[in-house]
């Protein structure tokens, strides 16, 4: 069922059948063989249907839809600012000024780059706790057309000079890794990251994930919404070295520092 939904056009049971090895080749055929015997197709017919599928396939991959699905329609974040009614998210959010996150409960977070106490200050990005997973946010500036595919190479190239392991999967999102990376210096053991990015007008949005979301798929979840529902705001970007855009620390308005705690 799911690799029906997959190939009728549903992203989501498409990623979920391809992360449970659905979309093999016997799999395919099986199921189209089944196709041909229930509506009756003859080889010509099933051969024009393959054509045309084909041709839709190509025309989508290269206008960058399969890569960001859901994404521009409202249906699935991160957003723009000028895509969100009002700019604002359901249950409140954590502003950053370029970026504003949804408060979950729970949550914690810290900035990079900066002293915790300095007030006023920018910084390159942050990093959110939940539940003993973390993700950090960084935002670039990006050209026409997009970062993140870029990115990917860059980040792939990156963790093999480390001695680690890299794995592109597809997510909700388009591509992602999924990674191992040697912790410290002996290499004895490795920890998990899952890297996911979004483009959107003028900036890409970069999610580093580590802790138990970034191994299991059922806790990467609960993590991944925190992105997937963050708004990102660069009408007044102040950009900083690499490509990034600052973010403001500490968080302003939206967001009650007793009920979230920072960081120690």
């Amino acid at each position: 069922m799911l690799l029906t939904r997959g190939l009728l056009g549903d992203f989501d049971a498409g990623a979920e059948a391809d992360a449970k090895g659905l979309g093999t080749l016997y799999n395919l055929a099986a199921l189209l063989h089944a196709a041909m015997l229930r509506s009756h197709l003859s080889e010509p017919d099933l051969e024009e249907l393959l054509a045309r599928a084909e041709a839709e396939y190509a025309g989508t991959l290269a206008s960058g839809e399969l890569a960001r699905a859901q994404v521009r329609d409202g249906h699935v974040g991160p957003w723009d600012v000028t895509e969100v009614e009002n700019s604002v998210v359901e249950g409140g959010q954590i502003d950053l000024g370029a970026l504003r996150v949804p408060v979950v409960p729970g949550i914690e977070i810290r900035p990079e780059g900066i002293d915790a106490q300095n007030q006023g200050e920018d910084t390159y990005g942050v990093t959110l706790s939940v539940g003993g997973s973390y993700l950090q946010l960084q935002l670039y500036s990006a050209p026409e057309g997009g970062l993140w595919d870029w990115s990917l190479g860059e980040l792939a190239a990156k963790i093999a000079a480390r001695g680690g392991e890299v794995q592109e999967i597809t997510g909700q999102l388009g591509t992602e890794i999924r990674s191992t990376i040697p912790a410290g210096d002996s290499g004895s053991a490795s920890v998990a990251v899952r890297f996911v990015g979004c483009d959107g007008p003028g900036w890409m949005l970069r999610g580093v994930l580590t802790g138990p979301g970034a191994d299991s798929d059922i806790l990467q979840e609960q993590v991944r919404r925190i992105f997937l529902r963050t708004v990102v705001d660069t009408r007044d970007a102040r950009p900083l070295p690499n490509g990034l855009i600052a973010l403001r620390w500490p968080p302003l308005g939206g967001w009650n520092e007793t009920d979230t705690p920072l960081f120690d």
